[in-house]
């Protein structure tokens, strides 16, 4: 099964935790995931947490256009994209939750 999620929140709301913990039990019982990152949402790439979700086989792409509003650097792992990726994202997963 493919999960597709969408993070419009920064790191202090709970969606974070959630999202996370959400990618770990999808991980460990085998299904793909992706995450778009856009909005405040595009803040959890500086939460450690967050990000070593990559190393578990999770996909992350971000919403270039809110990273460069908010003068946030890259982070390796992550696909700094558009619209367009969140739109493939949405339409290629078995399931898509949105936390925002």
């Amino acid at each position: 099964m493919k999960l597709g999620i969408l993070l419009t929140t920064s790191p202090e709301n709970e969606n974070t935790g959630t999202v996370i913990a959400l990618c770990k039990a999808a991980r460990e019982l085998g299904h793909e995931v992706s995450i778009f990152l856009m909005y405040d949402g595009v803040y959890n790439v500086n939460k450690k947490e967050f990000v070593e979700l990559v190393d578990k086989g999770v996909s992350i792409a971000v919403c270039a256009l809110n990273l460069e509003q908010r003068k946030l650097g890259r982070v390796e792992g992550i696909l700094y994209g558009s619209q367009y990726d969140h739109a493939c994202i949405a339409s290629d997963v078995d399931r898509f939750v949105s936390f925002g």
